[in-house]
């Protein structure tokens, strides 16, 4: 498994997105399926900057399995179900980590305030 890393702010978003939809295509993952693991890991990563100190690093690779996106940053998530319960209509926010959850094959998550929240995204080839 070689992965590929990149850190991340703002601005990276573009070339963030090419990265996880070339890898997704390389490795064999159908159109829909990379295109959706991309949406998800561009909602990951805007979760990243809006709530874990405005970056973090994002790695790809891949496993005879699958492919992975795994985000992480210095935030905390105080949760342990955020994501899993559909969000209310009428809140704003509090969509990212849900719809990922909606687009991926399995959505695992890991948030302590001394080492920051990893966020893995992985799909079936």
């Amino acid at each position: 498994m070689v992965a590929d890393i990149a850190h991340f702010s703002l601005d990276d978003l573009p070339e963030l997105r090419d990265l996880v939809t070339i890898r997704a295509s390389a490795a064999g993952l159908e159109r829909d399926r990379a295109l959706d693991l991309t949406l998800a890991a561009n909602e990951i990563v805007t979760n990243s900057i809006c709530h874990g100190g405005e970056r973090g690093t994002l790695r790809v690779w891949t496993d005879p399995e699958s492919v992975v996106v795994e985000v992480s940053d210095s935030g905390h998530l105080d949760s342990a179900l955020v994501g899993r319960l559909a969000p209310v209509p009428s809140v704003r926010g509090g969509r990212g980590i849900w719809l990922a959850n909606q687009l991926c094959d399995l959505v695992q998550i890991r948030s302590c305030p001394k080492r920051g929240t990893m966020v893995r995204l992985s799909m079936r080839l």
